[in-house]
């Protein structure tokens, strides 16, 4: 199988040969989008349309950058029990079966950017 910094490779040499107007950071993420495509057998497109409340927003960025529920709760000012249930629901809404999984899909879809979980100060586990 390919990994994903290969595909990034194949796509911005395309990119490069078709003369489109092709950034690393975008072809990473058309990388990251196929990828998890090919692993969810393409359920992932039926999935474009989700729209996070910004707790929900808050939950996903906590755990991307390895906060524990108490920590994200702390940062945005909810209890620990808000934040589990905000996670509970953002599982649910991405069809996800873990944190990991959650950031991996909601990084594919576009509703999680690096640079948003990078300046919480969380330390990735």
């Amino acid at each position: 199988m390919i990994s994903t910094t290969d595909l990034r490779k194949h796509i911005l040499t395309a990119a490069d040969r078709l003369d489109l107007p092709l950034t690393v950071t975008q072809a990473g993420a058309l990388a990251n989008f196929a990828a998890l495509e090919i692993v969810t057998g393409g359920d992932l497109g039926t999935r474009g349309d989700i729209h996070l409340t910004d707790c929900e927003h808050a939950a996903l960025v906590g755990l991307a950058a390895g906060e524990s529920a108490e920590e994200t709760g702390r940062r945005i000012c909810r209890s620990e029990y808000t934040i589990k249930t905000h996670r509970r629901t953002l599982y649910a809404a991405l069809g996800a079966k873990s944190g990991p999984h959650a950031v991996a899909l909601a990084i594919g879809l576009g509703l999680l950017r690096p640079a948003e979980y990078e300046q919480t100060g969380g330390t990735a586990r």
